[in-house]
């Protein structure tokens, strides 16, 4: 498969995933804890990411950037995702009581203090909550930007190995 043809594929999935992420908010009415909204962040990265690499895939050097980006940003998002499964396999007596919106937070606290409230959990995190082939959205995103960091993986390997292979010939 072409390197466009990859990216727009990446981009069709992170905007399938982000359009069923805003349906299920406002049309079923599930709505997404700090860790929910942190990840949808991440899937609004890689959508930009994928659709700049549309255009710009010209150029050796855009290709090297969109993809280690892709990788990086998907391996926060693994851990975004990772977090809040374990949250709710393992809940804790700290993410016991509701918590306030993320909004709310940013507000009013530092930005210290609301990455560490965001990693304790709260109620709205540790509950599981919709399911689709016995997998939750946090399971179901993790494995997602896994898929997303494999690709941005192949891609870099891809690159590197066909500049090796034109350099030796």
């Amino acid at each position: 498969m072409s390197i466009r043809r990859t990216y727009l594929v990446g981009f069709i999935l992170t905007g399938v995933l982000l359009l069923t992420s805003v349906y299920l908010q406002f049309g079923q009415g599930i709505m997404p804890c700090p860790l929910c909204l942190l990840q949808r962040f991440v899937f609004c990265l890689l959508f930009i990411l994928f659709s700049v690499g549309l255009f710009a895939y010209s150029k050796r050097w855009h290709r090297l950037l969109i993809n280690s980006l892709t990788a990086l940003i998907s391996l926060l998002g693994m851990f975004l995702a990772g977090r809040q499964a374990w949250l709710q396999h393992f809940p804790s007596a700290n993410g016991s009581e509701c918590g306030v919106s993320l909004q709310y937070m940013l507000q009013v606290l530092p930005m210290s203090k609301v990455i560490q409230k965001i990693f304790q959990g709260s109620a709205e995190c540790s509950r599981r909550g919709f399911e689709f082939l016995s997998l939750n959205l946090a399971e179901w995103s993790f494995l997602w930007f896994t898929v997303f960091l494999l690709l941005g993986l192949c891609l870099l390997f891809e690159e590197f190995t066909s500049n090796n292979h034109r350099s030796h010939s």
